[in-house]
């Protein structure tokens, strides 16, 4: 079987739209297989368009690459070629410029924050607004919250200059008041929170949360998502958020 033949076959096209870029490392040749059965040797270039329409490119070994839409290719294909963009988006967040005015958020947070100080949870004023802002979606009732939470607040206060950079905000799940409370004094929450009784208030925040927590998600001034425990539906987990918060805080350090 001939590979030009093959690929026509696999129906290639040409679109115009955003793409998510393989890693070099992940692009390696592989069989891919259409839905008659015949089969090509190529590797995963990219993976471009919207939901339910994306277009695979492959490129041979003759440097040749194609179009083909995805639905035409079998669907360990398909699951790989969505697992390979996943990848690449968790592995590179998009970084934005802060704008130089207030963001989308400050009036919204303006007199809802509240933190601990010393045993108890009071008003809390941000001084200076962050280029980017981390909410963290937790509750004192969910085991892998309070696992992951030690070790977002061991992150925060051994990284000190890394809150000009971000500022992480709790938003609670919980059910009520005094839990969500206990749970910020007993784990000593070193960031603010928006107060209780506004959360469910706030969609404007709490539609970047997934499907489950813990969750972290970092956002910049517009309310641009950098960085999510959820890749196009999948679920990373906050740590893989945490580390790259760390990476791109350290980078803003370096280029001062």
């Amino acid at each position: 079987m001939k590979i030009s033949r093959t690929l026509t076959s696999l129906l290639p096209l040409s679109l115009g739209l955003a793409a998510m870029l393989i890693p070099a490392s992940s692009a390696t040749a592989r069989p891919w297989t259409n839905a008659q059965g015949q089969t090509i040797e190529a590797e995963l270039q990219e993976l471009k368009g919207e939901a339910g329409s994306e277009v695979a490119v492959l490129k041979l070994s003759n440097g040749q690459t194609y179009d083909v839409a995805l639905s035409t290719l079998s669907a360990a294909d398909q699951a790989f070629a969505k697992e390979q963009a996943a990848t690449a988006s968790a592995e590179k967040p998009t970084e934005t410029k802060a704008p130089a005015g207030p963001s989308v958020f400050k009036d919204l947070l303006d007199g809802k924050l509240v933190s601990v100080d010393g045993k108890r949870v009071g008003k809390y004023e941000m001084e200076t607004e962050p280029e980017y802002y981390a909410f963290y979606f937790s509750a004192s009732w969910c085991g892998p919250c309070r696992a992951f939470t030690p070790s977002l607040v061991s992150f925060y206060n051994e990284n000190p200059g890394a809150k000009k950079t971000f500022e992480i905000v709790f938003v609670s799940r919980d059910q009520d008041e005094g839990s969500m409370e206990d749970y910020m004094v007993h784990d000593a929450m070193p960031w603010p929170a928006i107060k209780f009784r506004y959360v469910e208030r706030m969609d404007e925040v709490t539609k970047y949360m997934g499907n489950g927590i813990p969750c972290l998600v970092l956002v910049d001034r517009e309310g641009k998502v950098i960085s999510d425990s959820y890749v196009n539906g999948n679920y990373r987990g906050p740590t893989a958020v945490m580390r790259e918060m760390e990476a791109l805080a350290a980078k803003k350090v370096a280029a001062k």
